[in-house]
C-alpha cells in the first residue's frame, strides 16, 4: 500500500478521513469533532511537520501526523499525533508502516532524538502497535478524557530515536 507525504491537494480526503475517525471511533481519540467540525491537514507541509497518507488506490486509508517541537531547548522531540486507519484497511500492517515511514523520515532530522505520543489506555490494539514499534510508556494521566461520561486515562509514550527499530 503507497504511503507519501500529504499535500494541500489532500485536504479533502484528510477532512473525511478524520471525521469518519471521530465520528465512528470516537472512543479513541481525544479529541472531538465538536473541537474541531471541519478538520484540516493539521501540519505544515515541511520536513519537520508533515502527515503521511496510506493509500488504497486513489483513497485516502490511514493517515499519521509528525510535528518536531521548535522551541530551542524541546527541539530534539517530536509528537506523533492523529494516526488512524480505516477499519477497511484494518489488519494489513498500514499501522506499522506508517509509524515505520514516519520513523525513517525523522532519523534525517539532524538533533532529534526522540519522538512522544499519546494514546487513551482503552485503546490495547494502538498500545500493542506502538509498543511493536519501539514506544514504551513514561506517564499516565488518570481520567484525563471523558468521553460520553465516561472518564479514560491517556498514556504517554516515548521512542528514542537511537533504540527505535528500522
Amino acid at each position: 500500500m503507497p504511503i507519501r507525504p500529504l499535500q494541500a491537494s489532500d485536504n479533502a480526503a484528510y477532512t473525511t478521513l478524520w471525521i469518519n475517525a471521530l465520528t465512528e471511533h470516537e472512543k479513541h481519540f481525544r479529541v472531538a469533532l465538536e473541537d474541531d467540525a471541519h478538520p484540516q491537514i493539521p501540519t505544515q507541509f515541511s520536513a519537520e511537520s508533515f502527515t503521511l497518507g496510506a493509500f488504497a488506490g486513489d483513497n485516502l486509508v490511514g493517515t499519521l501526523s509528525f510535528v518536531r517541537e521548535t522551541r530551542f531547548k524541546t527541539k530534539h522531540k517530536a509528537l506523533l499525533m492523529r494516526m488512524y486507519v480505516h477499519p477497511s484497511a484494518a489488519g494489513q500492517g498500514i499501522g506499522k508502516a506508517l509509524i515505520q515511514a514516519t520513523i525513517s523520515l525523522a532519523r534525517n532530522l539532524i538533533g532529534l532524538r526522540q519522538l512522544y505520543l499519546t494514546v487513551l489506555a482503552s485503546n490495547q490494539r494502538a498500545i500493542r502497535l506502538y509498543t511493536s514499534s519501539g514506544f514504551s510508556p513514561f506517564a499516565q494521566e488518570p481520567e484525563s478524557v471523558n468521553i460520553q461520561g465516561q472518564y479514560i486515562d491517556e498514556l504517554q509514550m516515548v521512542c528514542f530515536l537511537s533504540k527505535c527499530p528500522p
